[in-house]
């Protein structure tokens, strides 16, 4: 049965096929009439979110994934390549679902595949009859059958030993893929001929095959990756690389996928991610699909997973519990204690700036700080006698940087004073609140492949303000995920986890001197906007790593010590100096995610021509009018 939300296969086997059929309307009733509320509130910027969102989801289903030039794409897609090995373990399943599985396996476009199933002694006649079936009907289909229970990893390395593909991709007994989805493998590879790990987007399917809360993921990164286990399916890997590893292991049964993961993605040549929904997760009761907190024993595998990588690739440290059931901060200890230099341009606004300076000694977890305030032209009495008060401190020192403001040069020049290894640019309208803020931000500069790290920034209203930039994003960059309340959950936890990002705001940026000079510092000609996000692209070409921590929380007084006069000029420098496929194709965001709304909702066919539009109009080009489209900004 074609499902509302598109094929997933031919029709089941042919006595549960019989019975679908008779039923297929019902099926298509409750789907139409079944609603899964929205969780997010009318007020609140998630109910657009790709997560959320489910009837807007059917629509980007129906109008991108199924529409006419997805369609001439898939077309082209290989039939014949490399042989795919698509291994299953196989225990107790419900068979109408486990067929829905074999069944998207043998619908396959793409041919070159073999079916490996291990039966883990389910001891089930029904189970028996159904696989016999389908090796009859199909000699790709191969089975190997357990005289004992032996657990889903040992039932895994027997799937993937009775076959022979040089590759092998995960599927689990109560999922499908995707029609395309192993020729979606093979044209990723005729592209990138040295990947030996291949991962795609995915979503759920719920009781009645209606798909929802789709996961669109960024492109490889390795610190997402230790914050929970973003790859999940489809996951491919070669099986050299999958031999060379030990395959899996089954002292982490309940997350060996996550273990296989770490250890592969440690040793592949390439990661690769394919930004199509090629894999089904089923939300039957008691799966993990269902609810996060349905296998407790599968996060305390997941812990250990974490503690594993950590000791195998010598990460000093601890673990800390992350904002939902299987995901951790990692947790460094720090090496060094060097010195931080906290480079504060004002203008004035005495009092503000007395807020931030206080702030910082309030639970900072790090102790071995030196403040350089640069002054540019402040005129207030009040900011003078602060100046006085603060001239005699150790500490503290005042640099004027006199003229026209710039925010890139009153930086340069305040780093130019400073004596710290470590540079934190801080606005002077923010304010630490949270403990351990500084410490959460030290260490992750002082890892060698860390370029800058950017901070969890709040509103005074309680709202999201900045967890991260994305290029592209309203344009030319924005900051994903602000707006939403500071104490929800945004899209996939993005907020909430340890990431690397293109960018972060230097409203509070950390870095090493070392690497700040090596780029050149600040760009001078970028005197108000995009001064920060020049810098870490910069970095990102210069091949360091810029990460994100929820760790290191403050509020942003945003604007109230200067305007923002000059982001005109400043956008238009921006746009000259880097090329717009640059700026549409964030790596780590996703192709399938607007970059007309910050909260993470889907992207349509419109928003091409529309985006188009908006940076020649930023250019102070002509523009074609068009009717508007239907994205959220």
């Amino acid at each position: 049965m074609e499902t509302p939300d598109g094929d997933l296969g031919t029709p089941v086997g042919p006595t549960l096929g019989a019975l679908r059929t008779s039923v297929d309307w019902v099926v298509d009733l409750l789907a139409e009439r079944a609603v899964v509320p929205d969780e997010a509130p009318p007020d609140d910027p998630r109910k657009f979110d790709a997560a959320w969102h489910v009837e807007r989801y059917r629509r980007w289903v129906a109008e991108v994934e199924l529409g006419p030039a997805e369609a001439d794409r898939r077309a082209a897609l290989p039939t014949q390549g490399p042989l795919v090995s698509v291994v299953v373990p196989v225990y107790r399943p419900e068979p109408w679902y486990f067929r829905r599985c074999v069944e998207s396996v043998l619908s396959q476009s793409y041919q070159d595949w073999e079916l490996c199933l291990c039966d883990d002694n389910s001891s089930s006649p029904e189970l028996t009859a159904i696989l016999t079936e389908y090796m009859r009907r199909d000699p790709r289909v191969k089975v190997v059958v357990h005289e004992r229970n032996g657990g889903i990893s040992r039932a895994t390395n027997s799937a993937a030993a009775i076959g022979q593909g040089e590759l092998v991709a995960l599927l689990d007994h109560d999922d499908a893929l995707a029609p395309t989805a192993l020729a979606e493998v093979a044209d990723a590879l005729r592209r990138h001929e040295d990947a030996d790990v291949l991962y795609s987007d995915e979503d759920k399917l719920d009781w009645v095959d209606r798909r929802l809360h789709p996961h669109f993921k960024p492109d490889w990164s390795p610190d997402l990756l230790l914050a929970f286990p973003y790859l999940g399916h489809l996951l491919v890997v070669r099986r050299a690389l999958l031999e060379r590893v030990g395959g899996f292991r089954p002292e982490f049964d309940g997350s060996q996928d996550y273990d296989v993961m770490m250890r592969v993605t440690e040793q592949a040549r390439r990661v690769v991610h394919i930004p199509k929904v090629l894999y089904h997760w089923r939300t039957v009761e008691g799966s993990a699909a269902s609810a996060a907190d349905a296998k407790p024993w599968a996060h305390d595998a997941s812990r250990r997973v974490v503690e594993s990588t950590m000791v195998r690739t010598c990460v000093e440290g601890h673990i800390e519990d992350g904002p939902f059931p299987g995901s951790y901060h990692v947790r460094r200890r720090l090496r060094a204690h060097p010195l931080v230099s906290v480079v504060i341009p004002f203008r004035d606004q005495a009092a503000l700036t007395v807020q931030c300076l206080r702030s910082l000694e309030v639970a900072p977890g790090y102790d071995n700080v030196e403040v350089v305030l640069v002054d540019n032209d402040s005129t207030e009495p009040e900011t003078l006698a602060l100046r006085q008060r603060l001239i005699d401190r150790p500490t503290c020192r005042i640099v004027d940087a006199p003229g026209p403001f710039n925010w890139s040069k009153v930086n340069n020049l305040g780093v130019a004073a400073s004596r710290g290894e470590l540079l934190l640019f801080l606005n002077n309208d923010i304010e630490a609140t949270g403990d351990g803020w500084l410490h959460a931000l030290v260490e992750h500069a002082l890892r060698p492949e860390v370029g800058a790290v950017g901070a969890r920034l709040l509103f005074p209203n309680h709202t999201l303000q900045h967890a991260g930039v994305v290029l592209g994003l309203s344009g030319v960059a924005g900051h994903v995920l602000s707006g939403i309340p500071s104490d929800a959950v945004g899209y996939m936890g993005w907020d909430r986890l340890q990431r690397p990002y293109s960018a972060v705001t230097a409203a509070c940026l950390m870095c090493r001197r070392q690497v700040f000079d090596e780029i050149g510092g600040f760009d001078e000609d970028l005197a108000v906007a995009y001064n920060d996000v020049d810098f870490c692209m910069r970095l990102v070409d210069a091949g360091y790593r810029v990460v994100y921590t929820p760790l290191a929380e403050l509020v942003h007084h945003e604007s109230l010590s200067r305007g923002i006069s000059g982001q005109s000029r400043d956008r238009q420098t921006f746009l000259t100096k880097w090329t717009r496929p640059r700026l549409h194709d964030d790596p780590f965001f996703n192709p399938n995610l607007s970059l007309f709304s910050a909260a993470c909702a889907m992207r349509f066919p419109d928003e091409e021509e529309r985006w188009n539009q908006l940076l020649d109009v930023f250019l102070g080009r002509p523009v074609t009018e068009t009717a508007p489209g239907d994205g959220q900004s």
